[in-house]
């Protein structure tokens, strides 16, 4: 008699408090009278809350469970939410508690792979070849500099093992006419930029940037399922930038976005280094995203 609708995933986000944050909403075909919401599961890696009254719910990652994760590797979560929902009957108000569900908690870094071509000064390199210091091409700022670059090693048995691990194949000319120019292979959570009527219609801009996985219903774009071995590659900027590989733009690292905690320590070490102002506890992130950032529903509206 009545259902639960809403947000049963959350990406976890770099910023400090390290929140994800959805809605629910009880529906059925009789008029509800009023809601009750409350978690029935708590989740093992942070906290969950959820409003009584709106189904709103919010999760906090606790930092420390971050401490021994190498760079690149997913951390999952999950918690259970229960309504009971007062409906009106013709004998009168009945409470409904349907079936608790699960929310579902990911937090996972954004990763070229090693053979990605990316444009710069001297044209298109593989990634793998490049290094900090290299000028690469951005949509917004021309030539910029690499400021820190560092990879990840995934082989046959942690692709089987975890799915999530698993890149996402965006096949060549898929998002327009040779674009991408060759296959492109990107992590689940790494955004390209979408551009279109319908993004304009839709959200008010002229392009957006879109998690790979929420492209998957597009034709030429799916989970890639081979076990061959992987090479995650992250590449950092002086900011959020918007970089071409092999011809599709694609967002580098956005530390402001991505949890600084899925790094190894001696990764963050290395940027303590690099950028001995950020992060802190009064300047923990890096910025402005280059564009507006979809979440799923959103996402899939463009399909």
């Amino acid at each position: 008699m009545v259902s639960v609708t809403g947000d049963t995933t959350g990406l976890v986000t770099g910023d400090p408090p390290n929140q994800a944050m959805g809605d629910l909403d009880a529906t059925s075909i009789a008029p509800i009278l009023d809601e009750f919401w409350q978690i029935t599961t708590p989740p093992t890696f942070g906290t969950a809350s959820i409003d009584p009254d709106t189904g709103e719910w919010t999760y906090t990652v606790d930092p420390t469970v971050f401490d021994s994760l190498d760079n690149g590797e997913i951390l999952n979560d999950t918690f259970e939410v229960q309504v009971t929902a007062t409906v009106a009957t013709f004998l009168g108000p009945i409470p409904v508690t349907p079936d608790p569900i699960t929310i579902n908690i990911t937090l996972e870094g954004v990763c070229f792979t090693a053979g990605t071509l990316i444009d710069t000064d001297r044209g298109p390199r593989l990634i793998e070849t490049l290094c900090a210091g290299d000028f690469v091409q951005t949509a917004d700022h021309g030539l910029q500099p690499i400021r820190w670059i560092e990879s990840n090693l995934l082989d046959a048995a942690r692709l089987r093992e975890n799915a999530a691990l698993r890149p996402v194949r965006i096949s060549a000319g898929s998002l327009g006419p040779g674009v991408p120019r060759r296959d492109l292979l990107v992590s689940q959570q790494h955004r390209i930029l979408i551009r279109g009527p319908k993004v304009e219609i839709l959200f008010g801009a002229q392009d957006v940037l879109v998690a790979a996985k929420y492209l998957c219903s597009w034709p030429g774009i799916r989970i890639d399922t081979s076990d061959t071995p992987i090479e995650y590659l992250h590449i950092l900027m002086e900011r959020h930038e918007i970089l071409l590989a092999e011809g599709a733009f694609a967002e580098s690292l956005f530390l402001g976005d991505e949890a600084l905690h899925a790094l190894s320590s001696d990764a963050l070490q290395e940027l303590a280094a690099v950028f001995p102002d950020r992060p802190n506890a009064s300047n923990p992130g890096f910025g402005r995203a280059a564009r507006l950032i979809l979440r799923e529903h959103e996402a899939l509206a463009l399909a």
